[in-house]
């Protein structure tokens, strides 16, 4: 399969590709499709410059940065310049023009790191063994942070959430901050203090510091737990699904019932009329769709794309890595689809996958073609389909700076207009 779609502002997949035009097709087993935009950009935005940093563990002599891009094939190979030094790491640097490339990975002597997104959401990246973890270069590299918990009662059930803040955030003063709901934030947001190992800290906090140190765009991030009954409540009720299928051919149809007692639908309203007002009545938060965003993973994209879509006036922006699609199926989706109304007010949707069987992505690609056949807004859909990738949590974190883009670039268009 491969893919081409026209890009008239590539800011969708980064913050510096504004203006940048072009025809993308397929590279390294990775591609991205995405709509137009009709906004222009600065000329010094619009030429995609950015510092890539590296931190290398091995402490090599040498460093050589690969950009590429995921799509058209095009890539080209950067001497990187040691800049300093200390007992764990060499850190090397160089630019790289995001507006034509979209991915990297550094060569320290004879190793390869790990492919990672490019763009101007994200200051380094820290090579670690056989992993990278994204860093903010300036700033030492921490993989544990406080989080606030608080409980809220919603559908029945008490939930958590897990409140992370900027170093610098003070609550008494008038400076606003946008805000990132993480579903399966148990797991999304915790660290090396929450027992989490090190190779597989999801980098989340770590990448939002970086785009507030890179574009200024301060974020808190709200991590909304998800109980054991996960494949319950991050599955909405928009008909028949899948699992509840199989449960019913199994047993007897009176313990359907179970499907009903914590469902996707009821947590979407909970987080939409519950979540969201806590947050903006007791965080200086702009209270606006366009600077509200929500991300989760598997099941938990899923319910992010569901939230979005039902709730477009609070969320602008949804994330949703290797969703869980599969759940319904074809005539199911576009029933549901057909009862919305899409337009200029409806959520920016990033869609990030793998192949099957290793990922989810016929169900994906399949979302994203139906999208655009029933009138989708084009410009508001990005798909980045990794032919390589797994369903894989170290893989994800890779990826979350390209969210990130999305979300940034529809709050600045919207400083702009």
């Amino acid at each position: 399969m491969k893919r081409v779609i026209s890009v008239v502002l590539a800011l969708a997949i980064s913050v510096s590709m504004l203006s940048a035009c072009g025809n993308q097709s397929e590279k390294d087993g990775s591609e991205i499709s995405q709509g137009s935009d009709v906004k222009e950009k600065s000329e010094k935005e619009s030429s995609g410059l950015h510092t890539l940093y590296f931190k290398d563990s091995t402490k090599s002599d040498r460093a050589v940065a690969t950009f590429f891009n995921s799509v058209s094939e095009e890539s080209t190979d950067v001497e990187m310049e040691k800049i300093s030094e200390d007992s764990k790491s060499v850190t090397f640097s160089c630019e790289g023009d995001c507006a034509a490339y979209n991915m990297a990975y550094v060569t320290c002597g004879d190793k390869k790191s790990r492919e990672f997104a490019f763009n101007k959401c994200v200051s380094g990246w820290y090579g670690i063994d056989d992993y990278v973890l994204p860093y903010t270069e300036g700033k030492e590299p921490c993989y544990s942070h406080e989080l606030e918990e608080v409980t809220l009662t919603g559908y029945g059930s008490e939930t958590l959430l897990y409140i992370w803040t900027p170093d610098d955030y003070d609550p008494m003063s008038d400076e606003k901050y946008s805000t990132i709901y993480a579903l399966d934030g148990q797991s999304l947001l915790f660290s090396e203090d929450n027992g989490q190992k090190l190779k597989d800290c999801p980098g989340f906090i770590e990448q939002v510091e970086a785009m507030s140190s890179v574009t200024g765009e301060k974020a808190i991030v709200v991590g909304i737990e998800s109980a054991a009954a996960r494949n319950y409540e991050l599955v909405p009720q928009i008909g028949i699904s899948r699992d509840e299928e199989d449960f019913i051919s199994k047993h007897d149809s009176a313990f359907a019932d179970e499907f009903d007692c914590m469902n996707g639908t009821q947590f979407a309203d909970f987080a939409a009329h519950t979540v969201v007002p806590y947050i903006q009545q007791h965080y200086n938060v702009y209270s606006d769709a366009l600077h509200t965003s929500v991300e989760g993973y598997s099941l938990g994209g899923l319910e992010a794309f569901y939230i979005a879509v039902e709730y477009p006036e609070v969320f602008g922006t949804s994330g949703s890595m290797s969703p869980s699609f599969w759940e319904f199926d074809d005539s199911t989706w576009k029933s549901y689809l057909s009862k919305k109304s899409f337009g200029e007010n409806s959520p920016s949707i990033y869609l990030y996958t793998g192949p099957d069987p290793y990922d989810t992505g016929p169900e994906v690609t399949a979302m994203y073609d139906r999208l655009k056949d029933m009138g989708y807004p084009e410009s508001k859909l990005t798909l980045h389909f990794n032919k390589t990738g797994t369903h894989s949590s170290v893989l994800w974190r890779s990826f979350y700076s390209e969210f990130f883009s999305i979300f940034l670039s529809r709050v600045e268009r919207s400083e702009r207009i």
